[in-house]
């Protein structure tokens, strides 16, 4: 039996020329496809960059001091959150090593800036409002350090980011349509 003139023989040699003509067409093409690419990508970003220059130039120190301020708060919230974010992986190391949760109430907090004051008094010993003061007790007690610090520290700084990335795209915008 003649194995060439059987149609349901695969030939393999056929095949890998195939695949190798295949794979070569694909490297062109993604070659030249990365090459023009690059070419759009670098005259955008040379335009973008005279129109950035351009918008820079004219700008006042109120922007630099309102950016300044918008930046300075993001980092203050993003500190905040990694000061939360430490204070978990500390809890989580010791609880790691014990198997014991250390607990860090906002309560430990609140009893350091407000000690001996008269909030601090109502809180200890209440003679009015005695709904009220279980209800802060029982939040202050309830609500975890870390988790006091990442939401507002994470909130704070993402806010900020966004609050930035706006600003500076409006006052681009602002700039470039002057005339001036």
């Amino acid at each position: 039996m003649n194995m060439e003139n059987n149609p349901t023989h695969f030939n393999h040699e056929e095949w890998l020329n195939s695949f190798f003509r295949f794979a070569e067409t694909a490297r062109q093409f993604f070659q030249e496809a990365l090459k023009g690419l690059k070419a759009l990508s670098q005259k955008g970003f040379i335009g973008a960059w005279r129109e950035i220059r351009a918008a820079a130039t004219r700008l006042t120190p109120q922007d630099f001091l309102i950016s300044g301020l918008i930046t300075f708060t993001g980092f203050v919230g993003g500190l905040i959150f990694t000061l939360g974010l430490g204070l978990f992986s500390y809890q989580a190391i010791l609880w790691l090593q014990d198997g014991v949760w250390t607990e860090f109430p906002l309560f430990a907090v609140f009893n350091f800036l407000f000690a001996n004051t008269a909030l601090h008094q109502w809180l200890i010993q209440p003679e009015s409002w005695m709904g009220l003061q279980k209800l802060v007790t029982w939040v202050l007690q309830s609500t975890p350090l870390s988790l006091a610090l990442i939401v507002p520290g994470f909130s704070i700084a993402l806010t900020m980011a966004g609050t930035f990335a706006l600003a500076l795209l409006l006052r681009f915008n602002q700039l470039k349509n002057r005339n001036d």
